[in-house]
């Protein structure tokens, strides 16, 4: 896993003023990038202290995340109504589905951890409620817990009887259709998978850059 790419290249097509129709939105603009910056140095520095699996890292690294999914989402929005081109730069199917992954997680670690249940594609339909997040597990309960005590989520979903595959974090969870609730379930996520819904919308961004720096102002000048 690798640092995400910071905004320093960014700027021949976001930082023209004329795209964005006044200066309130080209101001609002650069207040987003901004945030997404500081985000993303954040989250660089976490990456070298990933070696200490906190619960309160796993926390802020979602949050962060999430901070940067929202202004990427929220920039395009105050662009000049004529120049968003959807077909050009926005909603590519790996970043739509990379969101999905990430609200699906995000819901169940932080936000509705004994309520989510609109993430079905997941797994995540309401069976589950998350009670605490580990970043591993003991010996003994590796013996004695059964490879269908455990799940991994990813991009593809949930997918069971995963005992033997790697985590960065173990989220302890009930499982109500299972047992009845009486039991810990497992369910491993990877911070890489985190990471890599940051690095989809932090190249998304750059692929904005890359459109807009391709429009000239003379183009639109009609519609204005």
């Amino acid at each position: 896993m690798d640092e995400l790419k910071n905004l320093n290249e960014i700027g021949k097509g976001i930082d023209k003023q004329w795209v964005w129709g006044n200066k309130d939105s080209y101001y609002r603009s650069c207040d987003y990038l901004q945030k997404i910056n500081y985000c993303i140095q954040d989250l660089n520095r976490e990456f070298h202290n990933l070696s200490d699996k906190t619960m309160k890292e796993l926390v802020f690294i979602i949050v962060l995340v999430d901070w940067i999914c929202e202004a990427c989402t929220e920039l395009p929005k105050i662009l000049r109504k004529d120049i968003v081109d959807k077909d050009n730069y926005l909603e590519k199917a790996e970043v739509v589905e990379s969101l999905k992954f990430f609200k699906a997680l995000r819901s169940f670690v932080v936000a509705h951890p004994l309520g989510t249940n609109r993430h079905g594609k997941f797994g995540l339909d309401g069976d589950f409620i998350c009670v605490d997040i580990m970043s591993k597990t003991s010996m003994i309960t590796k013996q004695l817990s059964r490879d269908s005590d455990w799940y991994h989520l990813d991009f593809n979903g949930l997918r069971e009887s995963t005992k033997n595959q790697k985590a960065d974090y173990i989220l302890n969870v009930y499982s109500q259709k299972a047992d009845g609730m009486h039991f810990f379930k497992y369910i491993g996520i990877e911070l890489e998978d985190l990471y890599h819904v940051a690095e989809l919308q932090i190249k998304q961004l750059y692929d904005l850059d890359l459109y807009l720096s391709k429009l000239r102002k003379k183009d639109f000048e009609v519609t204005i």
